[in-house]
């Protein structure tokens, strides 16, 4: 019969080799976000202190973060990019809200489920295939200019996506009604997670529709509320396809964004050092605004266990 050292030995082992197994199941994955991922990132965040030419990088200081504060055009999409960010942080706590309280209230479930099921089926249609059929309505001869004309106001038609004045809204119109597959399930999720024995409590007091939004619900969504608000900053902090295939940035620079200037930067430019400065300013930025919202989440939480 062993003794009790020996079980633990045995123990002790069993455990180590079982830490080895996972360890190497967990190795090829590690080996391949450090090579698609980090590689890449530490490699940018290097090149952007760099002037690279045709023999090859050459170093240049801070030559290339000095040229982002006299860089009007990215000064510019900074300034759209804020816009833009605004109005969508606007729709994503208010429009998929709305629509999943609504279907939360539905009694019939199979109605629920058939609302639930047209609301996410667009989530499997390709980004770029929306963008494409945004950019044939917003054409001269596309959807909306047609609709104008059938309801007998063809004098307000135009290209839309050419007049400066009016591309930034055209761009943020694209997604109407702005359900949002994803932030409408988030909230779906998070609305069917509240104990039922709150709203049975609310009743007996009386509480109605309304005050059961504000004084139940609202409440106890805010992390998904808060959320939903960060991804949708951090995701127009990076997002340029859009604008990309739309206008390609303009008129002019009217629909600029920093992540389209960083792109022509190294595409069409050619210039790899300084398009690594402005994704180095991005990912401070996006890096930051994760920082904070861990920090205020923990807060919340400390909150919540005293």
């Amino acid at each position: 019969m062993m003794d009790k050292p020996q079980v633990l030995a045995g123990h002790r082992s069993a455990r180590r080799m079982r830490d080895v197994r996972i360890y190497l199941l967990m190795l090829p994955s590690l080996v391949l976000i450090s090579l698609f991922f980090y590689y890449p990132a530490v490699s940018g965040f290097i090149y952007s202190f760099t002037r690279v030419t045709t023999r090859g990088a050459v170093w240049a200081g801070l030559a290339n973060y000095q040229r982002l504060l006299a860089d009007t055009r990215l000064i510019a999409s900074f300034g759209n990019l804020a816009q833009i960010v605004v109005f969508n942080v606007i729709v994503v706590a208010t429009m998929p809200l709305m629509a999943a309280v609504l279907m939360f209230r539905m009694r019939n479930p199979r109605a629920q489920y058939a609302f639930r099921l047209m609301y996410v089926f667009p989530m499997v249609v390709p980004m770029v295939v929306m963008i494409i059929i945004w950019r044939w309505i917003y054409s001269l001869d596309g959807g909306l200019n047609i609709l104008l004309s059938l309801v007998g106001l063809e004098s307000i038609t135009r290209a839309w996506l050419g007049d400066r004045q009016l591309v930034l809204y055209a761009i943020m119109f694209v997604n109407f009604p702005w359900m949002g597959g994803l932030n409408f399930l988030i909230y779906l999720s998070g609305l069917q997670s509240i104990s039922e024995e709150l709203f049975d409590a609310a009743i007996v007091d009386g509480v109605g529709p309304v005050s059961r939004f504000f004084l139940i619900e609202l409440p106890l969504i805010r992390d998904q509320i808060r959320l939903l608000v960060l991804l949708t900053v951090i995701f127009w902090l990076q997002r340029f396809e859009l604008p990309l295939i739309l206008t390609d940035g303009g008129p002019g620079w009217a629909s600029m964004v920093p992540g389209l200037r960083m792109y022509h930067s190294i595409s069409r430019d050619f210039n790899i050092g300084y398009g690594s400065a402005i994704g180095t300013v991005l990912f401070i930025l996006v890096f930051g605004m994760t920082m904070l919202q861990m920090r205020l989440g923990r807060r919340r939480a400390a909150a919540d266990n005293r």
